[in-house]
């Protein structure tokens, strides 16, 4: 049975931006597909780029309805994966960056099925947002990362994030880089191969 991760690029990005990170996981490559497709709006900053939904004003109220709107998107997708390799979602992990990481976590939260896991990397959602989900109940994990030097996305909506999470009893763990900007670090490779171990 193949396993699936799933690549949700950030803002203003592409599918091909974070496929490359696969030779970093310790995942039999044989019996794994790494899947990372284009966001479905070209990005209004950057003619070479895409977007999960826009951020003109990056009030939480453009978010709520960027992310209400690219559910569907890649609910689309997931229903595709699992139709096409014939598995159910705890077989998929989803990997998001930035804007991909909010969607990843606010699809998730939402979704009555459980996956394997969602590493959320440097985008985590707004406590507002977070108020506003209905939640459904799954045995996800959540794997959160978060530069303590970002300064794109606050870190502190990681640790909301992640509180938000455990006061619901949701599986999740926090790792908080002190010298990470906007970006991946080994650290979050290395937490994310941990999860990896236990993917039977």
């Amino acid at each position: 049975m193949k396993k699936i991760v799933l690549f949700l690029h950030g803002y203003g990005s592409n599918g091909s931006d974070l496929i490359s990170l696969k030779d970093y996981f310790h995942l039999n490559q044989s019996e794994t597909e790494f899947i990372s497709p284009n966001a479905p709006e070209p990005c209004e900053f950057n003619f070479f780029g895409y977007q999960w939904f826009a951020l003109r004003e990056r009030s939480e109220e453009e978010i709520q309805a960027g992310l209400k709107s690219a559910f569907f998107y890649l609910d689309e997708i997931v229903k595709d994966i699992k139709k096409k390799f014939q598995i159910n979602s705890d077989q998929i992990s989803i990997l998001g960056f930035s804007q991909g990481s909010m969607l990843a976590t606010y699809y998730a939260l939402q979704n009555e099925d459980t996956f394997q896991n969602i590493f959320s990397l440097s985008g985590s959602l707004p406590k507002k947002i977070l108020e506003k989900i209905e939640l459904k109940k799954n045995n996800t994990k959540y794997l959160i990362f978060h530069g303590k030097i970002d300064d794109v996305v606050s870190p502190n909506q990681a640790i909301e994030t992640h509180s938000f999470l455990s006061d619901q009893k949701i599986k999740s763990q926090l790792i908080m880089d002190d010298n990470c900007g906007h970006s991946i670090s080994p650290l979050a490779i290395e937490a994310i191969n941990n999860q990896f171990k236990n993917w039977i």
